[in-house]
This record gives C-alpha cells, sequence and structure tokens, in this order.
C-alpha cells in the first residue's frame, strides 16, 4: 500500500472525521453527518476510489473582527478528506523544509510561538548591538485573494514528491475558482501559503545571511544594524513577491528599532536595559471596551444572557496576558463588574422580581471577574 492508498484508507479517513468534528460537534451539518459516521466514510471512500469524489461548494461569508475578511468554509466531508491527506502527507512533505521561525500554522507553533520568538531576537539583538539598529517590516498585499494558483500549485509541487497527492492538493487549489485566490478556511489552504513564502524565507536567512527575521504568514519582520542592508535586502525581497505574482502593501517599511515593533496587534519596546515590553494596541483596547459595552445593551433588552459578556470579557482577557498589560487589563476587569453590575441592578428593578431574558443576576452568565479565575492583579504580568 503506498502513501496515498493509505490517505483513503477507511481507518485513515475515520479517523480524519474523528479529528475534525472537534469542537464542532455543536454545528447541526456536522452533528448530522458524523450519526453516519462509518456509512458517510465507506461512501466518501468509494468515490474517492473510483474517481468520482468532488469537492463540494464552498460556504462563503464574511468576518470582521480584527479586520473585514471572506472566509471560504470548506464542507464537513471533504475536510475529513483532506485532514487525512495532510497529516498522512502533506503536512509532513511541506513543512519539513520550512526554518524554524516560519511561526504559523503548525504543530508546537502558532501567535504565542511568534511573540516568544520576537522577543527571543529583541533580546539577542540587544546582547551585541544595543537598542542602535533598524527594522524592516513587509506585509503583502491581500496574500490570500491575490495568491496565483499557478505559483501555489508550484509551491507544492516542489515539496510533494507523490503525484497523487499533489493532484489532490491541486485539485483543492483550483476548487477556489478563477485563477487567483486561496480561500481562508481550509487546512490544505495554510499549508499551501506557508509553503509559496518559504523560497523567501531560505534567501534572507541563507543568501542574505539576515540573522534576526521572523515571518508569520504575510508578515516578515527583519532586524540589522545597517539600514542599507535593510534596504538592499527589501529590493530583493519585492522582486522575489513580484516573480510569485504578489505585491508589498504601503505598511511595507524601514524604521528605527527605537521606534518599536508592531507585530500580531501587539508593540513591542526594547528599552535602554535590553528589557523587552509587549504592549497590547489600543485599538485592540478600545474595541474591546465598545463591544462589552454593546452586549450589555442587548442584555439589558433581553436579546443575548449574560454569558456573553462573560466568554467576551474572558477571551479578551486571556489574549491581553500574553503581555505586559497589568493596567490595561485590570480597568478591563473594572469596566465588565460596572457592567454586570448596572445589568444586576437592572434585573431587580423588574416588577415581581423576576429577572429579565438575560437571565438570573446569579446564574453563570453573572460570574465576577473573581470567579471567572482571579484577578488581574495576580496573573498579569507587570507593566
Amino acid at each position: 500500500m503506498d502513501r496515498f492508498d493509505k490517505v483513503i484508507s477507511f481507518d485513515a479517513l475515520h479517523r480524519g472525521l474523528r479529528k475534525s468534528r472537534r469542537n464542532v460537534m455543536w454545528k447541526d451539518s456536522v452533528a448530522g453527518y458524523t450519526l453516519d459516521a462509518l456509512k458517510n466514510t465507506v461512501k466518501l471512500r468509494e468515490e474517492l476510489l473510483d474517481g468520482s469524489y468532488e469537492i463540494s461548494k464552498y460556504q462563503r461569508f464574511m468576518v470582521y473582527e480584527p479586520k473585514k475578511r471572506e472566509i471560504v468554509a470548506t464542507r464537513f466531508r471533504d475536510r475529513q478528506f483532506q485532514r487525512s491527506l495532510c497529516d498522512l502527507i502533506l503536512y509532513k512533505d511541506m513543512t519539513r523544509g520550512f526554518i524554524h521561525d516560519n511561526c504559523a500554522c503548525q504543530i508546537g507553533k502558532g501567535v504565542d510561538f511568534a511573540l516568544d520568538r520576537l522577543e527571543a531576537h529583541l533580546r539577542k539583538y540587544y546582547r551585541k548591538h544595543g537598542r542602535d539598529g533598524w527594522v524592516l517590516k513587509c506585509d503583502i498585499h491581500h496574500f490570500f485573494p491575490e495568491t496565483p494558483h499557478e505559483s501555489a500549485k508550484a509551491a507544492v509541487r516542489k515539496r510533494v514528491k507523490d503525484d497523487r497527492a499533489y493532484a489532490a492538493a491541486a485539485r483543492i487549489i483550483d476548487s477556489f475558482g478563477g485563477d487567483r485566490g486561496i480561500g481562508l478556511g481550509s487546512q490544505v489552504s495554510q499549508l499551501v501559503e506557508l509553503a509559496v513564502l518559504d523560497d523567501i524565507d531560505h534567501y534572507i536567512k541563507e543568501r542574505l545571511r539576515i540573522r534576526h527575521y521572523i515571518r508569520y504568514m504575510d508578515d516578515f519582520i527583519l532586524i540589522h544594524e545597517d539600514r542599507e542592508v535593510l534596504e538592499s535586502a527589501l529590493e530583493v525581497i519585492r522582486a522575489m513577491v513580484e516573480d510569485l505574482g504578489l505585491q508589498l502593501n504601503k505598511k511595507t517599511q524601514i524604521f528605527p528599532l527605537k521606534q518599536g515593533i508592531m507585530f500580531l496587534k501587539w508593540h513591542f519596546i526594547l528599552t535602554e536595559s535590553g528589557k523587552v515590553i509587549r504592549k497590547i494596541s489600543r485599538k485592540n483596547v478600545t474595541r474591546e471596551r465598545r463591544k462589552l459595552k454593546k452586549l450589555a445593551e442587548q442584555i439589558r433588552a433581553g436579546k443575548i444572557s449574560e454569558e456573553y459578556l462573560y466568554m467576551s470579557f474572558q477571551s479578551w482577557r486571556a489574549n491581553a496576558q500574553r503581555g505586559n498589560t497589568h493596567f490595561a487589563v485590570r480597568k478591563m476587569e473594572k469596566l465588565y463588574n460596572d457592567l454586570k453590575g448596572e445589568i444586576t441592578d437592572g434585573h431587580h428593578e423588574e416588577p415581581g422580581g423576576e429577572t429579565g431574558k438575560g437571565g438570573s443576576a446569579g446564574g453563570s452568565g453573572s460570574r465576577s471577574v473573581r470567579e471567572a479565575g482571579g484577578s488581574a492583579g495576580a496573573e498579569g504580568r507587570g507593566e
């Protein structure tokens, strides 16, 4: 049995189903599909064996946080096959040659890994050069929507030698329609886009010899003591990106290291003593404050339960505690508790002592910050 035969074996496909359903069993479509998991897996395998398998029509919708973008959602049966394909062939073949500081969408990597790696680079740079230096920050214009299919398929072909696995990946790429655009929402899409820029990673590290370099998907950070070196690197990067059929956007710039670095919505500051401080962006804080106030209004109107307020705050706080955000978290805690108190007081004022549709004042939706896991003073990193 060759590698692709293992991908479409019943055991591998059923394993792909079990992994794909994690954390999404609340969806009616997923629950319905998994009720007949064995039957649906057999049918999918038969279609893959006789060549009648067709990728289902995508679900397209917009998300607006943290910015407006289109999500192209893969149907569950296609995710089942793609999970098996990625686990047994694509992931290993495509990521084995990635540089260590290609930080996105890999096992053991992600946002926390990327933030920690940039902090490590800043500390190492400081030990040799202090705070004097320059930063080249690059960003690609509409990376996913504008990636040419030919560039994406070439990146896969270079790394995946199994012909049937490559053909399956190429078919997924072409399924997004037209000759440009990779859907944001597929596991295969993430791997493909990581690979599209992999040659640039190696050129920067191995030919340009830029020691302090990190990339998270299409966000590049290069740090060097000589501005002219970074100016030359920018010209090379621009040319290589254009060869792929892409363009650097207006955010691309060279600036002094002392100015700090904005990376993944965090502002990194290298102090005179060599300490690295992570500041959460003001936009992030302002957006969350507005969101909490809007949720509180909806709760008072009886449209949603108090649990939504609790979950939003907890999610924001978990992200905020990645950095030096002690005071920012304490202020947000105060707003959360004030809003919760206003909601509770509003419930108590209703005739007959009954609560509104938002839930009981003593229910799970009205959990305090202390009940939610302790104060930021105990959890947050000192500012």
